[in-house]
């Protein structure tokens, strides 16, 4: 049984839903260009160097993230080093790494790097065990220099003239074919109109009816979708008889006398505490 709300096709059919919703003009594209232009007009600088890669490498642009309907992936790398997933940012000011947090202007960038790290991650998911274990994440900062140093968040920072200089070095983990193999399937999968789903352990432990389902229910559908409600109790549970009907639980006899003894006790020293008092007032 799949516990949570709604059942695992409804659910299902909602991330669908608001993927499509996304997806619809052309927006995660447009969205893009717009960040890129108000991130260029913010800084006032020149746009960043584009990312020169040494021999036998190849860069991806643009492409959709895994599971979402509006993230994009700046560049994918792929080369034989792995499979490197570079985000660029822009950060007029001074830059540095403390105690492997990577700071600007003194103020911590983890979530940054949190950022390029999970869209890695995403990517991952789509690979081959074999491919996965190559797939690495760098954050790139544009008009800086940085040596490559890994950072709170998951991800490499390096400086923006040291990202070819860092791919270089890389151990080699990926033949030539495979990484043709690679850049077609990233290009196949990533690049089209809509970005791929993203799999859930609700997609991996619904049962096969779902899976083997042609069609995807409409907006009426989803609003109508069932919710997850409690099973209902088998007869002769105790919750399904009337509340006038159960006995009402028996008093134990030794408490009942306990509280006997008590009051009695209690009404003897009050009294004791009255002829006391009235005593003392005669005397």
């Amino acid at each position: 049984m799949v516990h949570g709300f709604g059942q695992p096709a409804a659910r299902r059919a909602r991330r669908l839903g608001r993927r499509r919703a996304g997806t619809a003009a052309g927006l995660p594209r447009a969205r893009t260009q717009a960040d890129a232009w108000f991130d260029a007009w913010l800084s006032g600088d020149a746009a960043p160097a584009d990312l020169e890669v040494p021999d036998g490498w190849t860069v991806l642009r643009g492409l959709h993230r895994p599971g979402s309907g509006v993230a994009t992936v700046e560049r994918i790398a792929v080369g034989p080093g792995g499979i490197v997933v570079v985000e660029t940012v822009r950060w007029p000011g001074e830059v540095a790494v403390v105690n492997g947090t990577l700071r600007h202007q003194g103020y911590g960038r983890t979530p940054d790097a949190a950022t390029v790290a999970d869209a890695a991650g995403a990517v991952t998911a789509l690979l081959a065990p074999t491919h996965r274990r190559a797939v690495r994440a760098v954050l790139r900062l544009a008009g800086h220099d940085l040596d490559p140093v890994a950072v709170r968040g998951g991800a490499v920072a390096l400086g923006e003239q040291q990202a070819t200089a860092y791919l270089a070095a890389l151990p080699e983990q990926l033949s030539a074919p495979d990484v043709r193999l690679v850049v077609d399937y990233l290009a196949a999968e990533l690049g089209g109109p809509s970005s791929p789903e993203q799999l859930t352990l609700d997609d991996v432990f619904r049962s096969p009816a779902v899976w083997s389902a042609p069609d995807v229910p409409g907006p009426r559908a989803l609003r109508d979708a069932p919710r997850y409600t409690a099973p209902a109790n088998p007869p002769g549970h105790p919750d399904q008889e009337p509340e006038d009907a159960r006995p009402a639980p028996a008093r134990g006899l030794v408490g009942e006398g306990l509280l006997r003894v008590g009051l009695l006790v209690l009404g003897l020293l009050t009294a004791g505490n009255v002829l006391l008092a009235w005593l003392d007032a005669a005397g």
